[in-house]
């Protein structure tokens, strides 16, 4: 039997994988959210602004996948709450940079604290080696979803 064969059911099931671990990642962020007073998308816009090298609203609708609107709520709330300011680029008007607030940091700093206390349980019983294999297989997966497949 082929590779595709043999792992056929593979997309329902990591599907549904992925379904339970992004909802139990955002109900474990769900508490910290309340007490900061913000949105589940607020905290994902913060999360993205930290993680990423990347800094538009536009950068993080297509990467995250939230909708453009969301993100423009999202970057209007944060900002008028004092964790975002909005920056436009020196040599392109029409890109606007979002930077981080000194006030953020310490909601990204409890964020990721959540967030590593909840990779830890997921993790628990995966060896280093196991690890290591599955992240070589969502890079290739990765690879082929950028260059196989339409958006």
């Amino acid at each position: 039997m082929d590779l595709l064969g043999e792992l056929a059911g593979i997309d329902e099931g990591l599907a549904m994988v992925m379904m339970h671990i992004r909802k139990s990642v955002r109900a474990a962020m769900r508490d910290a959210a309340r007490e900061e007073g913000l949105s589940q998308n607020e905290i994902e816009v913060l999360l993205f602004l930290a993680h990423k090298k990347c800094d538009t609203a536009r950068e993080i609708t297509q990467f995250r996948g939230i909708s453009r609107s969301l993100v423009s709520k999202s970057v209007d709330l944060l900002m008028k709450k004092g964790y975002l300011e909005a920056k436009q680029d020196e040599k392109d008007r029409r890109v606007i940079h979002l930077l981080l607030l000194p006030k953020a940091e310490k909601t990204i700093e409890k964020l990721n604290i959540i967030r590593r206390e909840f990779m830890s349980k997921l993790c628990e019983g995966i060896t280093r080696e196991e690890a290591d294999a599955f992240m070589v297989i969502v890079r290739k997966m990765a690879g082929n979803v950028q260059k196989n497949i339409p958006d």
